[in-house]
């Protein structure tokens, strides 16, 4: 799994995973979605971030028409992180979509 917003050309990457992969592999992409509370804190406040300042953001659609542009048809959305993180005492599990949580996975194809 990578996270797009520390790569400086997720079409690079994009076109290279699909280069190594086998005819129907599996790429997995996690990220913050841009579009959620978290994400527009994170987008706010990356200067104030060493571990952020560097890091772009994305939207759930963002990342689909990336994968669609090189080549990926996507299989799965999976989400967690849908309350504040003050709010989160134990580990919230994945679930399936977008919209609601601020982490987002996806899992494509080649």
């Amino acid at each position: 799994m990578t996270t797009i917003c520390f790569v400086d050309s997720p079409q690079a990457m994009l076109a290279e995973a699909r280069r190594v992969l086998r005819p129907r592999g599996t790429l997995v992409i996690g990220f913050i979605d841009r579009d959620s509370p978290l994400g527009q804190h994170y987008v706010t406040h990356r200067t104030e971030s060493v571990f952020y300042q560097d890091a772009v953001f994305y939207s759930v659609a963002d990342v689909e028409l990336l994968l669609r542009q090189a080549g990926f048809a996507v299989r799965a959305w999976g989400q967690t992180l849908s309350r504040p993180l003050p709010d989160i005492d134990d580990i919230e599990p994945l679930q399936p979509g977008t919209g609601r949580g601020a982490f987002v996975v996806v899992s494509a194809e080649v």
